[in-house]
């Protein structure tokens, strides 16, 4: 407010001084730079920001990751999102900013607006908008289509899961499971208990040229090369407490869970003895994985306990499964 009010003053000023059609082009001049400089500023300190990331870090990922269900249909849902972002952008722009650069132009000429250049300014705006609002509609309607296929395609992709993973197999797997205020990555149901798998990204460092890619676990925390962490090993045990509560008391039999905290790429160095959470990398998951052992259970108790974590994590509403649009969550 202090600012507009300033900004009236001196157009006000300067037509006191004679400079009429002088203010009138600083003013717009002045808005069209408030509106612009910051977009550039801020498009330059990300472009800088990205590439010095780019210089001292690097992806722990040494494999391309397989494609799930429907990744094509979401990478041009993707798209489409950004078509449509970009109509939404362009409408404004047309309806406000070509009007004050065609104001600015002609003050600066010293000329009038003339009704010709009325109506060919409106026309310009009504001809933009209309091919924005066409192409607006366009995308609408293909994003509906694809948003249609990629459910049906996660839809199916879950079904062959089945057939490789029946019902009566000890070993099932769920992801993102929804708690109060968290979401646990993953969950393994086996005869050998349940284990929480947490999974923590981090990028490798580079030192004279050379990645860094070990990681000690000492004193329960993980020493990286440049900095130490204990969060994470504290939420594994956490998370492992209340998938654990929730569990033994959806089913009504105490429930063995364990955690297990993952860091895909790096080598992990272990220097101690720990019980909980286990700690290694993505490739020594799979080979781990069945030597783990928290605790009994029999297949009856694995589908129970199956059965209740189906019922939390099937709450992805099936006409926007592109987007993280979850139910409330129930009192289980």
């Amino acid at each position: 407010m202090r600012l507009l009010i300033f900004i009236l003053m001196v157009v006000k000023l300067m037509r006191g001084f004679g400079m009429g059609w002088l203010s009138s082009v600083y003013f717009v001049g002045g808005a069209l730079a408030l509106l612009l400089v910051p977009i550039f500023f801020l498009l330059s300190v990300v472009s800088y920001i990205k590439k010095k990331e780019t210089r001292s870090r690097v992806s722990p990922l040494t494999t391309d990751l397989l494609r799930a269900p429907g990744f094509s249909l979401q990478q041009k849902i993707d798209d489409i999102n950004w078509d449509l972002m970009e109509c939404l952008m362009m409408i404004p722009v047309l309806t406000a900013v070509v009007p004050m650069f065609v104001f600015l132009q002609m003050k600066m000429a010293d000329q009038q607006f003339t009704l010709i250049s009325w109506i060919l300014v409106i026309a310009l705006i009504i001809f933009g908008v209309a091919y924005y609002v066409r192409k607006l509609f366009k995308k609408m309607k293909k994003l509906s289509h694809f948003r249609l296929g990629h459910a049906c395609e996660i839809a199916v992709g879950q079904e062959l899961e089945q057939v490789v993973r029946p019902v009566d197999r000890p070993y099932r797997v769920f992801h993102d499971i929804p708690f109060e205020g968290f979401n646990v990555d993953h969950l393994v149901v086996s005869p050998n208990g349940v284990l929480v798998v947490e999974t923590k990204g981090r990028s490798k460092p580079i030192d004279n040229g050379s990645k860094q890619f070990k990681v000690r676990v000492e004193g329960d925390a993980l020493h990286f090369p440049r900095h130490v962490e204990r969060e994470p090993i504290l939420q594994t045990r956490r998370n492992v407490k209340a998938v654990q509560a929730w569990l033994s008391d959806a089913t009504g039999f105490d429930v063995p869970v364990g955690g297990v905290l993952v860091l895909p790429g790096w080598y992990v160095e272990l220097k101690q003895k720990m019980v909980l959470p286990y700690v290694m990398n993505s490739t020594q998951l799979s080979k781990q994985l069945p030597n783990l052992y928290v605790g009994k259970l029999e297949l009856g108790q694995v589908q129970a306990i199956a059965h209740q974590i189906t019922q939390r994590v099937r709450d992805v509403d099936r006409e926007r499964v592109d987007r993280v649009a979850s139910r409330p969550l129930k009192n289980y």
